[in-house]
């Protein structure tokens, strides 16, 4: 289907959006999983987890109900931390790609010395980081009943 704003079928768009998404999902990922991993052996290892084992529950139902319920704790907040700043734009992945965003935006507004639009840039960055970060407080109560809201 052909999009008349940007010019491009939507085939073509997604083909274009191959190689950054690619790369941004690859950092990610890389990070995530070492984070996940250290949760993971440190949880594993809690008496909770050899209690779960003695009653002769499914290793998958320990691992994935009892375990990684609770090491997914520091994976939100690091996510909830990453998600701000995804939003922004990855100024170098833009840059070397090409593709018009927030973070090309930035740049090309820092080299005309465009200050409105780099405040605006920076204050709509803030606004998100307070936004993500009280979403992570909602979702560390519903992930663990023991944090409470006050």
């Amino acid at each position: 289907m052909y999009d008349p704003i940007v010019g491009r079928t939507t085939n073509q768009i997604i083909q274009h959006m191959i190689l950054p998404v690619a790369s941004l999902a690859l950092i990610s990922i890389a990070n995530y999983s070492r984070y996940i991993r250290a949760s993971m052996l440190e949880v594993i290892h809690s008496d909770y987890i050899r209690t779960a084992r003695a009653k002769g529950l499914l290793e998958r139902r320990i691992l994935f109900a009892h375990a990684l319920r609770n090491a997914v704790l520091p994976i939100v907040t690091i996510i909830g931390l990453d998600l701000p700043f995804l939003l922004a734009g990855a100024v170098v992945t833009e840059q070397i790609f090409a593709w018009p965003g927030m973070g090309r935006l930035f740049i090309d507004s820092l080299n005309r010395s465009d200050f409105p639009v780099l405040m605006g840039i920076l204050m709509m960055i803030s606004v998100a980081v307070v936004l993500f970060q009280l979403l992570t407080d909602i979702v560390y109560t519903w992930l663990d009943p023991r944090i409470r809201l006050t």
